[in-house]
């Protein structure tokens, strides 16, 4: 089997969960013996500066294409062309839709989650041309690989593809580097940070429901909420209504939050073990990749029981209604139960144990050998 990755959101410069999962399977699916994998990218500079991104890892192929960004993008969505120029037998499309592909390839969709028919305002950029072309393309495609079993409920009830093409393959997150008391301190001076305090990590964007979680703060008389993330260009309103909601906060509570804009990966480390606990009170999630980090960090999570995060945490979470009361309620316990949080960290550690990225591999591995029989 021949399979192309699309690559291009592992290489963002400032990549969010998407870019993260392309990352790890592309680091690891080259493990499977069986098939020769493929990393395809857009990568204009390379005519003038070429450059390999994936050089470390045994036996896989780069397939840079030197047409533009700004070229490639608006063209293939509206008029199928420019094609990926490398021919294989199956081709992961990593966000949501295939670029044009060669024919006999097969296209196999990675569907991380169906937030943008849940919640439709909080995905503007997913207007109805991209979703017309997701419909079709969800027709077509070999196989849909999701990352939850709710994920794939809300798929599946769309109506619009076979129960039996949707994969639900789990992700994973890394094993928690260490991370020295020096470091930590050093980043807590660097913020200001004067206390514990409760940490969200995450784009600035409705779903995330920053705003309940910062009106559910300001009911608190102690703690410090640190926000980590910057805006998303889907939604450039993201920031301001963060911003609005802070300042609209009691003056006590406002002087103990922290908004940090968005942090390389050696802070974020650092700000993820300094924590009394994550506070991910999201709308809706295909995972939640936020949770497992901060098991692996050993830190406890409250996170909402909606969506994908309660089949993700399992018991080893505070899960709440994400509204801005049930919120607070959960902020003000764990902040309050240093038992408590001590319970949630130990049984965070463990679940994550059953998370690896050689299992989300093996299991894109064999959804992409399933779908490479059906190519033609």
């Amino acid at each position: 089997m021949r399979a192309l990755i699309d690559a291009r959101p592992a290489l963002d410069p400032r990549r969010t969960g998407v870019g993260v999962v392309t990352d790890r399977l592309i680091r690891h699916l080259p493990a499977d013996a069986e098939g020769r994998y493929g990393a395809w990218y857009l990568h204009a500079r390379g005519l003038i500066h070429p450059r390999r991104f994936y050089g470390d890892v045994p036996g896989l192929r780069e397939f840079p294409s030197r047409i533009p960004a700004r070229v490639f993008g608006p063209l293939s969505s509206r008029v199928g062309w420019p094609r990926v120029g490398v021919r294989a037998d199956v081709f992961l499309a990593t966000n949501f839709l295939a670029p044009p592909l060669p024919g006999g390839t097969a296209a196999v969709l990675l569907v991380h989650d169906l937030a943008f028919l849940r919640h439709p305002e909080t995905a503007p950029h997913m207007h109805v041309r991209w979703r017309r072309a997701f419909r079709r393309q969800l027709g077509a495609a070999a196989a849909v690989i999701v990352p939850s079993s709710a994920t794939r409920e809300d798929l599946v009830a769309t109506g619009e593809v076979d129960a039996a093409r949707v994969h639900v393959v789990p992700l994973a997150t890394d094993p928690a580097v260490a991370t020295s008391a020096d470091e930590v301190d050093a980043v807590r001076r660097r913020y200001a940070i004067g206390g514990p305090y409760a940490l969200f990590v995450g784009g600035l964007e409705p779903r995330k429901n920053l705003v309940a979680l910062v009106e559910a703060f300001a009911a608190l008389e102690d703690g410090w909420l640190v926000i980590v993330g910057g805006g998303v260009p889907w939604f450039p309103d993201g920031e301001a209504r963060v911003d609005a909601a802070i300042a609209g906060a009691p003056a006590g509570a406002r002087a103990r939050i922290v908004r940090t804009g968005y942090v390389g990966d050696a802070e974020r480390r650092a700000l993820l073990a300094g924590a009394a606990f994550l506070a991910y009170p999201s709308l809706a999630e295909g995972f939640g990749l936020p949770v497992l980090e901060a098991f692996a960090a050993g830190i406890p999570v409250l996170t909402s029981d909606v969506s994908s995060l309660p089949e993700v945490a399992g018991d080893a979470a505070l899960l709440v209604h994400p509204d801005p009361g049930s919120i607070a309620d959960g902020l003000a316990e764990l902040f309050a139960d240093p038992a408590r949080r001590e319970a949630l960290a130990a049984a965070g550690r463990e679940r994550v144990r059953g998370f690896t990225w050689d299992r989300t591999a093996a299991g894109t591995a064999a959804v992409l050998h399933g779908a490479a029989g059906t190519r033609g």
